[in-house]
């Protein structure tokens, strides 16, 4: 499976200008287009894929057209002085969705994008929908993802026990799997996880889950000594222990020399921000007066901040773990794309 050659292209184009309206050839230089960045001159790939949405309203062509818009333009229409990209793609993914289609991308599509704005209660339809008609792990992901969101974390466990079963990688469902289960009080189960994690952690490199992932999973059960240690072989240089109060807090209790050692270097950091700021060093070159000011009030706030944190006794936090959860990007989900091996059309 590759993607569109430039030879492949060229051909496509001599063919779009022999039959101009043919909605296949328009969608394939659309895509062709996408993938040879290096060939255009200015917006020819969405300029294709708008075209064949607007010849005609197909499950495809808007389908596509509302991929590209979310996933694509969104993160580019800047340089075009335009905006709403993802407002756009909604709007035009619900009409793909009127059209009924009978492949599962559509559905997944759209519930993807609902979850991706937040909208978990409008997502689950969609995504058990997209399910029935292919059942794929990263979707009953999702799913578990959602429910997990909206505080249905029984319905969140099954799901993710499922998305476990076959090719998790990552580890993500794994890791999902074990916050459902804290929150359900399935505590023997998150320690069986947390465990097998941990001891796997060395081979981690390349994977989701980190000892950072794992050493929550140790402060939720309370086991201090593990969480700091799972912070210490992940790596501790380079953080700061205010992004991550759990293992703040658990430095505190088991090495408090430590702890109090990051803090006081997280301040003389800021201190050399504010010498360099005042200084006029050649970084802040292209900050305006104003916005040095800005940086200068907020770093001093944060200072104090710490110092107040090294001379009072630290309680416990709370953490969100809905913030923890990992969700699944989806992968490539245009028809006819050549290089994911993708269907060609909804029939």
């Amino acid at each position: 499976m590759t993607a569109t050659t430039k030879i492949e292209l060229k051909k496509l184009l001599a063919d779009l200008d022999k039959d101009p309206t043919n909605l296949e050839l328009i969608n394939k230089v659309a895509i062709g287009y996408f993938e040879n960045y290096n060939l255009k001159t200015d917006k020819e790939d969405f300029g294709y894929f708008e075209k064949a949405y607007q010849l005609k309203k197909t499950v495809k062509s808007t389908h596509n057209f509302a991929w590209f818009l979310y996933f694509e333009w969104s993160e580019i229409e800047w340089h075009c002085n335009e905006a709403n990209a993802k407002e756009k793609a909604l709007k035009v993914q619900k009409e793909c969705i009127e059209l009924q289609p009978k492949s599962y991308l559509p559905y997944y599509q759209y519930g993807y994008m609902l979850l991706d704005q937040k909208h978990y209660h409008e997502a689950i339809p969609f995504l058990t929908k997209a399910n029935g008609i292919l059942n794929h792990r990263e979707i009953t992901h999702n799913l578990g993802y959602c429910h997990f969101k909206i505080h249905d974390y029984q319905k969140a466990y099954e799901y993710f026990q499922t998305s476990t079963i076959n090719l998790d990688i990552e580890n993500r469902s794994l890791f999902s799997l074990s916050l459902a289960a804290f929150k359900i009080g399935k505590f023997e189960q998150v320690k069986s996880i947390a465990q097998k994690l941990f001891d796997d952690i060395e081979n981690q490199v390349h994977k989701t889950i980190s000892g950072y992932e794992i050493g929550l999973l140790f402060y939720l059960l309370e086991d201090y000594q593990l969480a700091s240690t799972c912070l210490i072989k992940q790596g501790i240089d380079g953080i700061d222990l205010f992004d991550w109060p759990e293992f703040s807090y658990s430095l505190y209790l088991t090495d408090k020399e430590t702890w109090e050692n990051k803090i006081t270097q997280s301040i003389n950091e800021k201190l050399d921000r504010i010498k360099e700021i005042e200084d006029g060093h050649e970084i802040q070159e292209d900050f305006t007066e104003e916005e040095k000011r800005e940086q200068l009030v907020e770093l001093r706030s944060e200072i104090e901040l710490r110092k107040n944190t090294l001379s009072t006794a630290m309680t416990k936090p709370n953490i969100d773990l809905s913030e923890s959860l990992w969700v699944e990007f989806p992968a490539c989900l245009l028809f006819d794309c050549n290089r994911h091996g993708n269907r060609e059309n909804d029939e």
